[in-house]
This record gives structure tokens, C-alpha cells and sequence, in this order.
């Protein structure tokens, strides 16, 4: 039968004719991508760009209807394939929406549905069976498009050679001295001493009444301290010191931006490129505000740009002293290590990735890699533990198992009658669904530590592990969806969350606004906020976008053979890996500022030129 059925359809279609049929295919799915992606609640702005700019590469590709048998098509359909899944998974709750519309266009109010639940019950089920491959199929065709049109026509691309005359030196003091006396300018004028957090005053009130702890990391805190020492023992004036330490780090991310900048100089970068790059790292909202925010994430992020750049250089012979580059590579391996809690996560993943691109190619670095790691978690752990700073509590760590078991409850009344006594044994049962945010779990963090147990969990690790994995076990859809929720602003398209302080939060230690230029503090205000939103700018600050964009310049260093650039995407995607399984908040954009910090630099020197001992 089987073979009767192929010969018929061999002999009544046409090769011809199966392009056609296949052409609609494609149309249907690429169409329904744009409708259906409509309901979404992430940035739509975001899907139409990729979608307008996959049907123009459709159009330039060379040879678009070719076989797919060819290994880098294969490669490129794997891709796309896979970007458009993380689509979909981010998107799972669209037909639900789509359901409610379709209802809401059926009849006026929704007190109406109640007597025909019972025929329209299934209706998002059935519209996940008809959409989903829609979906899945309509993002695959626009991503490989794209991907196709990049490896035919850009992977040969390289950016223009350009000869320059001033010295490297003079560059970087010419950038540096326009970055951070602007973005100083701004400090003083509108927010002095410095835009300040509730977790900002947590940390520096730890620093005034001498208790110290590793909630916030001890290292930072240290780094802080001198600083704050100053203002408030020779000036007798905590402002004064939080507004020495808020200068220091714009002369901090100053250096190390104008730093990246030169690097691309002495890559003789094209100086329109060259332009485009100074302006994101001076005017970008967040490089200007995160620039004076007392927060530990800054010199995480800079530290975490300050690799990558000595890493290049080092590896490319740039510059006339390669041992400055080895100076500032371990450097920055510490501030990644001790300036933030999943820094040591991230650095072990960069260590993993250099032994395997680079094996003995660099046994001095790996060496020195390896004798900062070890020294780190002594520091961390032996060193603070011997002072008796205490560390974060474990709640602290298990925010995406937590979370899973929250929807678990409130999703399903199956679980036996022991799993709900060993969760009442740290937190009441019954209270789990009033507290449970699928965006945080800040609220079931504050909830366990206020009225929970967090020591009986501390001491049954081992019997709480058996129990997430029963409970996974047993209803890994609820897992998934709390996964999606609790980090997809990490991978999906962008969402509307705080992304910018402006204030100085309330608090005990006398910290107080000063504005002087009150009419430039509001321009200030309204460009920030106008990236929130005006659909147009929203990619800018759209996390997911520029882990796609991280992971593109990967696959085209990939696709070039470009060793060294694919290692330098690691750190970057080592946070957002760490996001994937721990983030607190779906999309705290602090967490991922190392990645906007990077992306300028790694975009251009993914097309660089080929360029042996570049010397100035």
C-alpha cells in the first residue's frame, strides 16, 4: 500500500508542484507566526523585527530553496530549530490568551462563560495542537533565513581596514576623559551621591553599624569600605563617601569601556564603527546610571568586559607589554570570583570552557586561572567562616526548586499525605499559594524566613533533595511552567520590568538626595524611562535579545573557526546559565548588565580583520 500511495504521489506531483505546496506551507507558518506571537506578553516589538528581517534575508539568500542535505544548512536548520523552541516554550501560556479572545469576540462579558465551559473547555488545548506547529514551524523558516543569509554573505565578512595616526594611549585618555566627565556630570548634578537601592542602604548600613555578613558579597563590601570610611570619619558625612565611591566607579567603568574602545582601535576598526560604539557606551541609559549605582553588580559586569578585552589582547599579542594583559586578566578573574554570589559558578564554567578551547596551548593563565579559583573559595568559605561572617542561607540558593514546588502545590492536590508534612515541617502548606509570585520568589523567600524553619532544611538537605525530585517526577509540567515563568526575561524576547533606580531609598544611616539642577534630573528621567516605553527603543534594553545576540556572535565565531571569540562569549553566557538555574527575579537586568557591557565589544571583533602582533 505504502509503496502504491508513493508511486501515486510520485506520478500526480511534480517537483514543481511540491515547491509550491511547500511555499504555502511556509507562508502559512511565517503568517501564523506574526498572529499568534500578537498575544504575547512579551515585547512584540522584538518579533516583528526578526520576523521583517528574516523575509528580507529570504529574499537575498542565495539559493534559498536548495536541499537542506548540505551539513552547514543542517547546521543552520539546528539553530534556527532551536531558537525558535525557546520561543515557543517561552510562549506557552499564548493559547490561553488567544482562548480568552476568541470567547471575549464570541460574547460581551465574560460572566458569560460560565454556561458553556463545558463546550469550550478544551479550546486552548486544541489551539495548542493547531498553533504549536505553526509556531515552532514559522520561527524556524524566519530564523533560518537569517542564519543562512549570515553564513553565506557574512561569515567572509571582515570590517575595513583603517590606518590611524594618534597613539593608543591618547585614544583611550581622549574617550575616557568624554565618558566619565559626562557621566560625573549627571552624578553631581542629578543624583548625587549616587542612585542607592534598598539592597544599597542593606549594604552600607552594614558597613556603618560594623556588621558584616556575606548576604551581600563580603569582598564588595570591603571594596566599599574605605571609601564610606572616609566620608563619614574625615568628612563626618556618609554622602561624601558614598558619592567618592559612586565617582570611582564611573572612572572605573569609564576606563574599562574606553579600554575596549582602544582595543578595537588597535584592531583598526573602521572609525564610523568606531563612533557607534563610544556613543552606546556614553549615552545608553543604563551605562550612564549604572555608572553611579551602589550596587555590587557593576564592577561584577565591568570585571566580567575587562577579561574578555585582556584575554584578546593577550592571546593576539596587542599591545607592546602582554604582561599588563595577564595583570589585568587575573584581576579581573577576582572581581568576577568575590563580587557576586554566582561569580564563582560563572568562573569555574570559564575555566571548564579554557581547558578545553586552549588545553596546554597557555599553561601559565590556566595555572594562574586555577590558583585564583582555589584562592577565592577560601576566601569565601575557610576565611569568612573562620571570622564567623555568616554566608547567604540556602533559601537563598534554591530560588527555581522553590518555586517548582510552589506551582506544584497550587496546581495539583495529588501530593501524598508525607510530602505535605515535610513541607510543613519548613513552611505551612496552606499559606504557600497566598505567597507564591511566579515572577519572584522574593515573596516565598520572606515568607520562609519570617514564619518557616530554614534550619530544619538546613540540617535534612539530603531528604528535601529525594523530595523536589518526587514531586518533579510526578509533575514535571508544573516544574517546566515554573521554570519558563521564573527566567524566560533572560531568554525570551524582553519584558516589562524595573530596570532603572532614580532614587535614594529611605533609610536609618542619613543618606539624602541632593539635586542641583532639578531641570536636568527630569530630561534625565524622561530619556531612561522612555526606553521603557517607546516600542522602538524597548530592544535596547531587552535582556533576551542580547542573550540571542551573545549566542549569534558564538555561532558565527563558530561557523569562522574563530577560537578565541567563541571562548570570549563564555562568561556572558556562563551568567545567563547561572540565571537559568537560580535567578530570584525573571528579569532583574542588573544580573544580566555584563551582557550590554560586552555585546559592543564582541559584536565587532567577531568581523575584525585577521591581524598578527598588532602593535602600536
Amino acid at each position: 500500500m505504502k509503496a502504491v500511495i508513493s508511486s501515486f504521489l510520485g506520478a500526480k506531483i511534480s517537483g514543481k508542484d511540491r515547491l509550491f505546496i511547500h511555499n504555502i506551507f511556509q507562508f502559512v507558518c511565517i503568517l501564523g507566526w506574526f498572529s499568534i506571537l500578537s498575544y504575547t506578553d512579551a515585547y512584540y516589538i522584538i518579533y516583528l523585527f526578526i520576523g521583517l528581517i528574516g523575509l528580507l534575508c529570504r529574499s537575498k539568500v542565495i539559493g534559498a530553496n536548495k536541499s537542506l542535505s548540505f551539513r552547514s544548512d543542517r547546521l543552520n536548520l539546528v539553530a534556527a530549530s532551536s531558537f525558535s523552541l525557546m520561543i515557543v516554550m517561552a510562549n506557552y501560556g499564548i493559547y490561553s490568551a488567544i482562548s480568552d479572545s476568541i470567547l471575549f469576540l464570541l460574547w460581551d462579558r465574560p460572566s458569560n462563560f460560565t454556561s458553556f465551559d463545558r463546550y469550550f473547555a478544551h479550546l486552548p488545548l486544541l489551539l495548542s495542537l493547531v498553533c504549536f506547529p505553526i509556531l515552532f514551524f514559522g520561527g524556524t523558516y524566519l530564523a533560518f533565513f537569517i542564519l543562512q543569509f549570515l553564513t553565506e554573505q557574512w561569515i567572509p565578512f571582515q570590517f575595513e581596514y583603517c590606518k590611524y595616526k594618534m597613539s593608543a594611549r591618547k585614544v583611550f585618555f581622549t574617550v575616557f576623559t568624554v565618558i566619565s566627565s559626562f557621566h560625573s556630570l549627571i552624578l553631581f548634578l542629578c543624583y548625587y551621591p549616587g542612585v542607592i537601592s534598598i539592597d544599597s542602604v542593606d549594604q552600607l548600613t552594614q558597613i556603618v553599624e560594623n556588621s558584616i555578613s556575606n548576604r551581600h558579597p563580603f569582598y564588595h563590601t570591603l571594596f566599599m569600605y574605605p571609601f564610606i570610611w572616609t566620608g563619614t570619619h574625615l568628612f563626618g558625612d556618609i554622602n561624601i563617601g558614598v558619592a567618592l565611591y559612586s565617582f570611582f566607579t564611573v572612572l572605573m567603568t569609564s576606563a574599562v569601556f574606553s579600554y575596549a574602545l582602544v582595543n578595537l582601535y588597535e584592531l583598526h576598526i573602521n572609525k564610523k564603527i568606531l563612533l557607534v560604539v563610544t556613543l552606546i557606551y556614553t549615552l545608553m541609559p543604563y551605562h550612564i546610571l549604572f555608572s553611579f549605582t551602589v550596587w555590587k553588580d557593576i564592577p561584577f559586569s565591568v570585571s566580567v568586559l575587562l577579561l574578555i578585552i585582556s584575554f584578546f589582547r593577550y592571546t593576539n599579542k596587542i599591545g607592546k607589554n602582554n604582561k599588563l594583559n595577564l595583570v589585568f586578566m587575573m584581576l579581573s578573574s577576582c572581581g568576577i570570583c568575590l563580587f557576586r554570589s554566582n561569580g564563582l559558578i560563572v568562573f569555574i564554567l570559564i575555566l571548564l570552557a579554557f581547558v578545553f578551547f586552549y588545553r596546554k596551548q597557555y599553561m601559565g593563565v590556566s595555572i594562574a586561572f586555577v590558583s585564583i579559583l582555589i584562592t577565592s573559595v577560601i576566601l569565601t568559605y575557610p576565611v569568612l567562616n573562620s571570622q564567623n561572617i555568616s554566608q547567604s542561607d540556602l533559601i537563598e540558593m534554591l530560588a527555581v526548586p522553590v518555586q517548582q514546588i510552589s506551582r506544584t502545590i497550587i496546581e495539583n492536590d495529588d501530593l501524598t499525605e508525607v510530602q505535605i508534612e515535610k513541607i510543613n515541617k519548613i513552611a505551612d502548606f496552606q499559606e504557600i499559594p497566598s505567597h507564591y509570585n511566579p515572577k519572584t520568589v522574593d515573596p516565598m523567600k520572606k515568607f520562609i524566613r519570617i514564619k518557616g524553619n530554614r534550619n530544619y532544611l538546613n540540617t535534612h538537605k539530603a531528604e528535601y533533595a529525594m523530595l523536589y525530585f518526587e514531586l518533579g517526577i510526578s509533575h514535571p509540567y508544573s516544574y517546566f511552567t515554573a521554570w519558563v515563568d521564573q527566567t524566560k526575561g533572560y531568554w525570551n524576547a524582553g519584558y516589562d520590568y524595573w530596570r532603572f533606580g532614580h532614587s535614594c531609598w529611605e533609610n536609618n544611616i542619613h543618606l539624602k538626595r541632593t539635586v542641583v539642577s532639578k531641570p536636568l534630573q527630569t530630561v534625565m528621567y524622561g530619556y531612561t524611562e522612555s526606553f521603557e516605553f517607546f516600542d522602538l527603543l524597548k530592544p535596547f534594553v531587552s535582556i533576551g535579545l542580547h542573550t540571542w545576540m551573545i549566542l549569534l556572535v558564538a555561532y558565527m565565531a563558530y561557523r569562522k573557526k574563530d577560537k578565541t571569540v567563541l571562548f570570549l562569549t563564555v562568561p556572558s553566557l556562563a551568567i545567563i546559565f547561572t540565571m537559568l538555574i537560580g535567578t530570584p527575579v525573571f528579569a532583574e537586568f542588573r544580573y544580566a548588565y555584563a551582557l550590554f557591557c560586552c555585546l559592543p565589544f564582541l559584536a565587532v571583533v567577531v568581523f575584525r580583520r585577521n591581524l598578527e602582533n598588532v602593535n602600536n
